[in-house]
Order: structure tokens, then sequence, then C-alpha cells
């Protein structure tokens, strides 16, 4: 894997799945011309993980508020004496 390939897989991973909010400020503070030139770069992979992050959200925000519960009982009946004989 070339340096540029894995440059653009760890940014992306690490964006998508693991900074946080604080993590990204902090990153915005120290870091901006390293972020902002990675960001221009995988502009494309970030849009997709805007657009899906979101969509997940509002999925989950949805299903939040429509909880349903329901009850799963297992019922084990005993056969009579009769479908013992059938059987």
């Amino acid at each position: 894997m070339k340096n540029k390939e894995l440059e653009k897989q760890n940014f992306v991973l690490w964006y998508g799945l693991y900074a946080t909010a604080k993590e990204l400020d902090t990153v915005r503070a120290n870091n901006r011309e390293v972020l902002g030139r990675l960001l221009r770069e995988y502009a494309e992979e970030v849009d997709r993980i805007e657009k899906s992050r979101r969509f997940c959200e509002r999925i989950a925000h949805v299903k939040g508020m429509q909880t349903q519960g329901f009850d799963v009982t297992l019922e084990i009946g005993s056969f009579s004496n009769r479908d013992n004989n059938q059987i």
C-alpha cells in the first residue's frame, strides 16, 4: 500500500469512526493547515461520511421516538396421553 493510500485510509477511518467533536476542535486549533489539506483531498469520502452520519442519526432519532415493546413467551405444552400414544 502506498503512503498516499495509507494516509487516506487512516484519515477517513479516524474522521469517520473515531474523531470526537473535542478532538476535531483541538486539531483545528493546532493543525489547521494539515486538516484543511486532508479535508480538501478527501472531500468526497468526508462528504459520504457526513451524509451517512446524518442519515443514521435521523433513523436513530425516529426509532427513539417510536419504541415498540413486545413480550415473547415460550409456551411448552404437554401432550395428552392420547397424543403420546400416536407419536
